[in-house]
């Protein structure tokens, strides 16, 4: 028989016994208990793993790094020089707006003069040609 796209098994036909069941978790959670080590595993298992090759103390950096003081005085000293970069950054950014400022003010008195040159011909030249009427 099938039922939903899968073959229907009959209990008889399987082979399964509802009576071994009982028995079989039994041995199954028997199987699964905790069992205690035997004695010395524990040291001859830490002995194989400082055997290893590169198994040994931790380079000074990471041992430094582990360090919750050592990390507290690592952040405070990114932090200052955050903000001593930031702070030589904001004067590098007003001396720029300065020169910028200066240069404008220059253009501006160029300009200013050139006009006033520009008047004071006109005005010369209007007293030279009175001058020269009289």
């Amino acid at each position: 028989m099938v039922e939903f796209g899968r073959e229907f098994h009959d209990a008889e036909s399987d082979g399964f016994d509802p009576e071994l069941e009982p028995g079989f978790e039994r041995e199954l959670r028997a199987a699964l208990q905790p069992r205690p080590a035997p004695e010395g595993f524990m040291g001859r298992v830490l002995a194989k793993v400082d055997a290893l090759p590169g198994h040994g103390p931790a380079p000074w950096p990471i041992r430094t790094i582990r360090n919750p003081v050592a990390r507290g005085g690592i952040a405070a000293l990114l932090l200052m020089a955050v903000g001593i970069g930031g702070y030589f950054e904001h004067q590098r950014e007003r001396q720029i707006a300065g020169e910028q400022a200066r240069q404008q003010v220059l253009l501006a008195l160029r300009i200013a003069s050139s006009t006033l040159q520009d008047v004071r011909n006109k005005v010369d030249g209007d007293n030279v040609g009175r001058e020269n009427a009289n």
